[in-house]
């Protein structure tokens, strides 16, 4: 037991006066500006810095008062929701719907869709999608997602199907959308 805490006093003097036979710190702040070269860990930072306020107790409360107007760290901002519609909504015309383009990757259930809304002035807020399987009239499923693409943009989109027809045989399109002006 005394030779760890030998050791450990060792340790600690080593950080403190890496410069064995270097003359002292006078102060707090030589004492630091000395004993913090090099060092990189926050933790060992902090044990040097309470080793120098111990040593020279008579600046503890100088510095404390300094470390406590030091600016507090910023963040970034979190990011907000962007809102899904700003608008009344409403069904798209035949005409509007032709002017999506989509395009689709199946991974398993996943389908990752890039839609490019055409429409000049209409902001489309939801896309459904319909997947079935051509040997099959009854395979049918619709999966609605809720979009933001604005005129002339597009987006990708991640839908999740529940559609277990024949990948050979399976087929889908944009059933159908809403939006606003």
């Amino acid at each position: 037991m005394m030779l760890r805490n030998g050791s450990s006093l060792l340790v600690l003097a080593i950080l403190m006066f890496p410069g064995v036979g270097q003359a002292a710190p006078s102060n707090y702040d030589e004492c630091i500006l000395e004993s913090l070269k090099g060092v990189s860990s926050d933790i060992a930072a902090q044990a040097i810095i309470s080793s120098c306020r111990n040593l020279y107790p008579e600046q503890k409360e100088v510095a404390a008062r300094v470390e406590n107007t030091a600016p507090p760290q910023t963040t970034a901002p979190i990011p907000q929701p962007v809102p899904v519609a700003t608008g009344p909504g409403r069904s798209l015309t035949a005409a509007e719907l032709d002017k999506l383009r989509a395009t689709i990757k199946a991974f398993g259930s996943s389908y990752t869709a890039t839609i490019q809304n055409k429409n000049e002035n209409l902001t489309v807020t939801e896309v459904t999608i319909a997947v079935w399987d051509d040997s099959d009239s009854s395979s049918l499923r619709e999966y609605p997602q809720e979009v933001m693409i604005a005129p002339m943009e597009s987006v990708k989109s991640r839908f999740t199907v529940h559609y277990r027809g024949n990948e050979l045989t399976w087929a889908w399109k944009v059933a159908s959308a809403k939006g606003y002006d």
